[in-house]
């Protein structure tokens, strides 16, 4: 099961030629509870064709970003232990003026209800403000994608403006007290 807590930042393991994880403090990525994010990299391809197979990653989220695209992601891997459970980051939004970095999750269907998704969520705004020093995140959800908007509002997004067709922008502030800013 997993445990809500705070979240703590996890230093991202890397391998030795003899297969040992060693840690490199100058990379360090949050943990949650039992699940923690790193980063996306090509052996993760496999794993994001079948995450995009599913009807619900599909129908809200469209064709997923692929780690080495050379456009300006921060996508994760997000890991209970050894297992893929889905991804997670923040990619370049189109919404209002082009300028924001966008928030996005997808987890196995499998996984879903367990509370994954805004664990995974919470820890990327964390890494947004704190570690890439951004001022606030949006989430451009459809008005159909219940889950999203409920996650969105439990993650502490507001709703900032309605985009068509049927979509509402949500977004957070690094600073609160800056919430009446456009």
């Amino acid at each position: 099961m997993v445990r809500s807590r705070s979240a703590v930042p996890s230093e991202s393991p890397r391998s030795t030629r003899q297969g040992e994880r060693v840690t490199r403090p100058d990379s360090r990525l949050p943990k949650e509870g039992d699940v923690e994010l790193r980063p996306l990299t090509n052996t993760d391809y496999e794993f994001l064709v079948s995450l995009q197979r599913q009807d619900d990653v599909w129908e809200f989220i469209g064709t997923l970003p692929l780690p080495g695209e050379g456009h300006a992601h921060h996508l994760f891997a997000i890991r209970e232990g050894d297992l893929p459970l889905g991804f997670a980051g923040l990619v370049r939004s189109q919404a209002l003026d082009g300028n924001d970095f966008e928030v996005l999750c997808a987890v196995r269907s499998e996984v879903q209800h367990r509370g994954i998704a805004k664990q995974a969520c919470q820890l990327v705004l964390a890494w947004a403000f704190q570690t890439a020093q951004l001022d606030r995140v949006i989430a451009c959800i459809d008005d159909s994608n219940e889950p999203a908007r409920a996650i969105a509002l439990k993650i502490g997004m507001t709703e900032l403006a309605p985009r068509p067709p049927n979509r509402t922008v949500y977004v957070k502030y690094r600073d609160e007290r800056s919430l009446t800013r456009a």
